[in-house]
């Protein structure tokens, strides 16, 4: 009779799965119904239930998991278990999708602004000299010294907390949308595999890598934070963080904003032009260059061999979800940057 069971609870929930699969993935439906309808209530629940609590909710979860699977792996028999095993990866991807993964269906911003399949290389050139133009001015406002970098004083729970203000204060947040952003439990392991920060699709806890430079917590952040509004698309995370950044007003803000969105920009020039490229670069002041060096810095200090399996890893699964770029996902925010350049 149990066995009877079970086989029926794995077929309804593989049934329940298939169907899930089939639905009709129209992107105005999931937008209006799962994205305005469904999931700010899910999402409420979370933040009422977790954002509060000091710590990672999501991470400890994920440590009982894998402690848990460890300890059934002991006495597990394939021909016994696989049932178990198939059920419970059903209700895992199913959880994920209705919890945060629909999101991934939604027009992208791309698509909904009609973006121009390639960007000129003199629009290119023009937004990247706005940038490096807007960027040193806010050094001299800030740093009063062209040699030093910007640097803040606030600890990690004041940049965090900085962050979340950020982004509940911008004119971009939709209206049903909060986020908090916290502290990962294990930022030394989020260095290692290459990550500044990830979005737990559970708990909806926007996770931050804090051993990364100051600068980069504030934007990590925000993007983080972009991912609990619903923003699922790496390119359009990263657009969200740079825009409400750059708009606050606070100048490290500000600046942090500032300084990722050149990155992204200056990345796509040297690719295009090395010369331009470098010919802008040279006439940025040496602080700067230092807040950016800081960065490569840092993530060159955790570069190891099993960085490449993680980001392959993490590649395929952006595929597989609605992003064809990829991890090459995040540098599409240039396309949205130079598009909003142009149009003002």
């Amino acid at each position: 009779m149990i066995f009877k069971m079970r086989h029926f609870t794995l077929l309804c929930l593989f049934l329940f799965f298939l169907g899930f699969l089939m639905l009709p993935f129209d992107n105005k439906w999931i937008h209006a119904l799962y994205g305005q309808s469904i999931y700010p209530n899910i999402s409420a629940l979370n933040q009422f239930l977790w954002s509060k609590v000091p710590f990672s909710i999501g991470d400890f979860g994920y440590i009982m998991g894998i402690l848990f699977v460890l300890f059934r792996l002991r006495h597990f028999k394939l021909k016994r278990h696989i049932g178990q095993m198939l059920a419970t990866v059903f209700i895992i991807v199913s959880l994920f999708y209705f919890s945060w993964g629909m999101h991934y269906f939604k027009t992208p911003l791309r698509v909904s602004r009609s973006l121009l399949t390639t960007i000129s290389l003199e629009h290119l050139k023009e937004t990247t000299q706005h940038y490096a133009l807007t960027l040193t001015a806010q050094h001299q406002q800030i740093s009063h010294d062209p040699l030093k970098a910007v640097v803040t004083p606030l600890e990690t729970n004041a940049l965090l907390a900085l962050a979340t203000k950020t982004m509940e204060h911008s004119s971009l947040r939709p209206s049903r949308a909060h986020g908090k952003a916290k502290a990962t439990l294990f930022p030394t392991v989020l260095s290692y595999m290459g990550f500044g920060g990830y979005l737990n699709p559970f708990t909806h806890e926007a996770q931050v890598n804090t051993l990364q430079p100051k600068l980069s917590i504030l934007t990590t952040a925000c993007h983080e934070i972009a991912h609990q509004w619903g923003i699922a698309a790496e390119d359009e995370a990263n657009y969200f963080s740079i825009k409400a950044s750059t708009a606050s007003d606070n100048a490290v803000v500000s600046y942090a904003g500032h300084l990722l969105a050149f990155q992204h920009m200056i990345n796509s020039l040297y690719k295009a032009d090395a010369k331009q490229a470098k010919g802008i670069m040279a006439k940025l002041p040496e602080g700067i260059l230092e807040n950016i060096s800081e960065v490569r810095t840092f993530w060159e200090k955790y570069q190891n061999p099993f960085e490449k399996v993680f980001e392959r890893s993490y590649d395929q699964y952006l595929k597989v979800n609605q992003q064809q770029a990829g991890i090459q996902s995040y540098s599409l925010v240039v396309d949205l940057l130079v598009d909003d350049f142009i149009n003002q």
